[in-house]
């Protein structure tokens, strides 16, 4: 019988990356289990990371090429694979120019420490430009909020979960989710402790979700994407008493005026309506986070992918930065993470912007949702597909349209674990 081996790995569903042991006998994975001794996430790791197990050994699960004939799939070699496509591309490439090529990456990407630069070294040698991702499905708006408001792409104030004395939580679950834009090792476990220290801790949400109870947080229920109507008549309310702070305004502060011109158009009063939370319940939810003696905001996923996005995260940012709140101990505090990463992002917001045949669009990956233009409409259409562990045909929004795009694309090719709708 051969020796079982320990090795220490992490996951890679996610922004944590969750320390991992991974029992190995044979070559064969037998188990995985949560670092114990990880300096960071201390022997956390919630069920999607450990589940790893169970689709390394999923009889499902894709280890070898599939290419789709008329009667469903064929499995095929990798030297098969390769060759067919790259045939397939070259032709493409030689009619047609590097223009008729484009990429979707997924989001598993972001997390996979090779994965991101191998894509991206492959079409940069292949001259394509025309790159779409989910960033731009679940998170742009937070990209393009903090270079507004900070100067830089890549600044995002997190929550001091030790120290706040009043959290307000908007379109996030971490029980089921984890965190996104902050890694905390247990993330329910984190809240527990605010609250038995007396922390008042509200989770914004169209439903009751799995993360409140009562060692955690309650639920202030809302109409779905209607949170950028709250943030707006929660600073209206502050605005009307007891008031911005003072010293921060005028330390950090411009365009105040224009803030204020543009949140009291959304008082309480009128907020009610559109968000279904009681004018009164915003009232108090507003003097509770000026009030505290400190207050912290988080603002994820549900939100992100909301019709006002972008006007939602300024308004966090603003809600903080107005009760004198942000990078305070206890509110919401400039994460340096393991580099000065503020420097990466800086950019000009005027200068994020360029003009193409669809209108203004910023720099970077084209929105998800562009795909079919660029497939259906564009004067120089895309012909070749490369899909990185993405699902675009189910996850963007125009399902129809997307399919019909995809059934005029001269190749496609899927590189994920499964076969999802896209592939198919």
């Amino acid at each position: 019988m051969s020796e079982r081996h320990k090795i220490h790995t992490f996951c890679r569903v996610c922004e944590p990356a969750c320390g991992l042991v991974a029992s190995v006998e044979g070559g064969d994975l037998k188990a995985l289990a949560p670092d114990q001794g990880h300096p960071v996430t201390r022997g956390f790791a919630c069920h999607k990371g450990i589940a790893g197990l169970e689709i390394h050994r999923d009889p499902d699960r894709l280890d070898h090429p599939l290419r789709r004939a008329d009667r469903g799939f064929e499995r095929r070699s990798w030297d098969q694979t390769a060759g067919e496509i790259t045939a397939r591309l070259r032709a493409i490439l030689d009619a047609h120019g590097p223009n008729a090529l484009a990429s979707y990456i997924g989001n598993p990407t972001a997390f996979n420490t090779l994965a991101g630069p191998a894509a991206g070294a492959f079409f940069a040698q292949l001259g394509a430009r025309r790159h779409f991702g989910s960033g731009t499905q679940d998170c742009a708006n937070k990209f393009a909020g903090s270079e507004a408001v900070f100067g830089s792409s890549t600044v995002h104030p997190i929550p001091d979960l030790e120290h706040t004395d009043c959290l307000l939580v908007l379109g996030a679950n971490p029980r089921v989710s984890h965190w996104s834009f902050i890694s905390v090792a247990d993330p329910m476990e984190a809240l527990r402790r605010a609250r038995a220290r007396g922390a008042t801790i509200h989770f914004v949400n169209p439903r009751a979700i799995e993360s409140a109870a009562e060692s955690t947080g309650d639920v202030v229920l809302i109409r779905p994407d209607t949170d950028v109507y709250l943030l707006a008549a929660m600073i209206c309310e502050i605005d009307r008493g007891p008031g911005f702070d003072a010293a921060a305004i005028e330390a950090h502060g411009k365009h105040a005026g224009k803030l204020r011109e543009f949140v009291r158009r959304y008082p309480p009063e009128r907020a009610a309506a559109v968000t279904g939370i009681p004018a009164e319940r915003i009232r108090e939810l507003a003097r509770e986070f000026a009030e505290a003696s400190s207050a912290s905001v988080h603002m994820s996923t549900g939100v992100n992918m909301g019709r006002q996005g972008t006007l939602a995260y300024w308004l966090v940012h603003m809600l903080s930065f107005v009760t004198g709140n942000l990078d305070r101990r206890g509110g919401n505090l400039l994460s340096v993470g393991f580099y000065e990463s503020a420097k990466a992002g800086r950019r000009s917001f005027d200068g994020s912007f360029f003009e193409s045949e669809f209108g203004r669009l910023r720099k970077g990956p084209l929105p998800g949702n562009l795909l079919p233009h660029h497939v259906l409409d564009a004067r120089e259409p895309v012909r070749a597909l490369f899909v990185v562990a993405g699902n675009p045909v189910l996850s963007v929004g125009g399902e129809a349209r997307m399919r019909e795009a995809f059934e005029r694309l001269e190749l496609v090719v899927c590189i994920d674990l499964y076969r999802n709708a896209t592939g198919e």
